[in-house]
Parts: structure tokens; sequence; C-alpha cells
């Protein structure tokens, strides 16, 4: 943690001298221009933050986000592993297009399907967070036979969600193919 903390300080410190030597104020800011416009002097007050905690909420930030791709990566390559067909089939799309362009990029991401269809049936076997941010219901409204009154908070449970046999067929089965050729994403628009 010690490394990590030290490599998250010379980022902050890198962005510091960057602000120093520029003059200008930035158009398009950043979260961490945003937090180094509360840094203090070395002194917290009430409007102010501290370089060490601009450093510490960056490092949890990191932490934060690559955990959740980590996590899901590690979940795609179980599968995959326990699934030898689908493992060679995602790699022989990812071959077919590397030759092309020698990398996977997100700007190809198009030309995945297969791929992307292993991301889809990852994340419904094995969501990042099992229940969503919670929402509060804008209006009174029913929703499969249940009341919901206005501004009651609302909890969607996706890891259920997507082992409800009503809504998969061979829910706990890892079968990247039920996403190929269909329009379905994860933004909260498909359950």
């Amino acid at each position: 943690m010690g490394r990590a903390m030290k490599m998250a300080a010379e980022f902050v410190m890198e962005r510091v001298q960057q602000k120093k030597h520029s003059g200008t104020e930035k158009v398009n800011k950043d979260f961490l221009d945003v937090l180094l416009e509360y840094e203090g002097d070395g002194k917290v007050g009430p409007n102010k933050i501290s370089q060490r905690n601009v450093t510490i909420i960056i490092l949890e930030m990191f932490i934060g986000g690559s955990e959740n791709t980590s996590s899901t990566i590690k979940w795609a390559m179980v599968e995959l592993l326990r699934k030898p067909d689908s493992m060679t089939t995602v790699k022989e799309e990812i071959n077919s297009i590397i030759g092309l362009y020698g990398e996977v990029e997100e700007k190809n991401m198009d030309e995945f399907p297969y791929l992307q269809a292993v991301v889809k049936e990852t994340l419904r076997l094995h969501p990042v967070v099992p229940l969503l941010v919670p929402q509060n219901a804008i209006e009174d409204s029913s929703y499969m036979g249940y009341e919901i009154p206005k501004n009651t908070q609302v909890l969607v449970n996706v890891w259920a969600t997507g082992r409800d046999p009503e809504s998969w067929n061979d829910p706990l089965s890892f079968k990247p193919e039920r996403f190929v050729g269909k329009n379905i994403d994860y933004k909260v628009q498909h359950f």
C-alpha cells in the first residue's frame, strides 16, 4: 500500500507542477483538477483538503475502479476455462482481428461480437455489485402486483435478476451465445 500511495502522490505532484507552470485555467477539468482547487497550503480548513487527503482520494478512486475491472476479468477467465468451446471461439475471434490491427482497441470493439457476449454473460452471472445504486420512485406506481408509493427507495437486485429462470433459459450456465446478435446492454435499460 505504501508503494501505491507513493505512486499516487507522484501523480498528484505532477499535476500540481503542471498547474503551477501553465499559469492558465483549464477549460475541461477532471476530478483531480477539482480536488486540487480545494487543496490548502498544508493546513486543513473548512473548505480545504490537504494534499495527503487528495492523494488518498485519488488512490481510492483508482483502486475502486480497477478492482471492479480486474474482478470481472477474473470471472470471465474462470468461466472461459470451464467452457473450452467458448474459450476457443473468443480466441479465434480476437486472433482474426489482431491480425488486422495488432492489438485490441476500444475503437474496434464492434468487430468483437463474441467477446462482447462473453463480457455481457460474465456480468449477468457475476455482477460487479449485487444491488444497483438505490433509486427513489418519482411517482406512485405499481409493479408486478406491488404498490410502490412516491419517494419509496427502490433497490434492484442485479444478482437475482441475472439468475431468474423466468427471464433466462438455463440461468446458471455460462452461455455467451445468448447475447450474440442481440442488442442488449448493461446500462440499466435491459433486465
